[in-house]
């Protein structure tokens, strides 16, 4: 009998976040796990339910609760994975990662595990910016690329990012999942830079590229963007029927990220030097390092 009564409250609390209302989902999820204690699915929705409020003590205590109810629950102990990376609790978030199936580095303290090549969709519940990065643990990716400084996020910023992939985009003809941001989980130390730049020549570009390669100094051209639709984003955008803008022509609009103005500006310089046909305007700071 509680089993039922708690389960009809689970539902609810389902149903009413569906409908965006986290703070009523939450009482009836702890309702529920109050009549049928030993039921672990409440925990988990009240974990779940904390996650994406970034209540993350919450969230690693409701599914530490979970788990030990149902060791089996995979997406309890991702979820615990999660949020003890939220809050730097090392030994938890090995301890979930190993509970969940993964092999972990037996060493002590913060630990990486490079896996590869993936995407991160930034603030998505806002503007939903895709960005690549480079996963450097289950939970965390490094960003890669200099993104729009509408998005508040800056080249190399390390982000906290869920679990379930959300969409894919191509890189050399292989699907690569995209995965939404929870946080930015350490600020980079790098400031965003725009720069309106004339480039006549591919050798021109290819040094400018190159430059920026060996000064540590990140690289975007913000002409190429492509907007798209929410939907479209959420999935793999090839050809659409979506009514995004279409990129504006002219000369380039290239992002840039650096350490500091003057370390930018005397890359700019070498290199408009060896490049006669190279010519850039003004160094715009957009995002000061945090």
């Amino acid at each position: 009998m509680k089993r039922a009564i708690a389960r009809w409250l689970n539902n609810q609390g389902s149903t009413t976040g569906d409908r965006g209302s986290r703070r009523a989902a939450r009482v009836f999820y702890g309702v529920a796990s109050w009549i049928d204690p030993s039921w672990s699915v409440p925990y988990y929705n009240l974990g779940l339910n904390a996650k994406y409020a970034g209540e993350w003590e919450r969230s690693r205590a409701y599914n530490q609760r979970a788990v030990s109810l149902n060791p089996k629950d995979e997406d309890a102990w991702w979820n615990l994975g999660i949020a003890a990376t939220a809050l730097s609790d090392w030994p938890e978030a090995r301890r979930a990662w190993k509970g969940f199936g993964i092999e972990i580095p037996e060493e002590e303290g913060e630990f990486m595990m490079p896996s590869g090549t993936a995407c991160v969709r930034l603030d998505p519940n806002v503007a939903g910016e895709v960005v690549w990065g480079r996963r450097i643990d289950p939970a965390r990716m490094l960003i890669l690329n200099v993104p729009l400084p509408e998005s508040k996020h800056r080249y190399h910023d390390v982000v906290l990012n869920d679990g379930a992939p959300n969409g894919t985009r191509m890189l050399k003809g292989t699907e690569v999942p995209v995965f939404d941001e929870l946080m930015i989980w350490k600020p980079s130390d790098y400031s965003t830079f725009r720069v309106s730049i004339k480039v006549s020549t591919e050798a021109a570009h290819a040094a400018l590229e190159a430059l920026c390669e060996e000064k540590g100094i990140g690289i975007e051209d913000w002409s190429t963007v492509r907007f798209i639709c929410s939907e479209c984003s959420r999935g793999n955008p090839g050809p659409h029927d979506c009514k995004s803008p279409a990129p504006e022509s002219g000369e380039s609009t290239l992002g840039f990220a650096a350490k500091s103005k003057d370390e930018l500006i005397d890359m700019l310089q070498n290199w408009a030097v060896q490049f006669a046909e190279g010519d850039y305007g003004e160094v715009e700071l957009l995002l000061p390092a945090k």
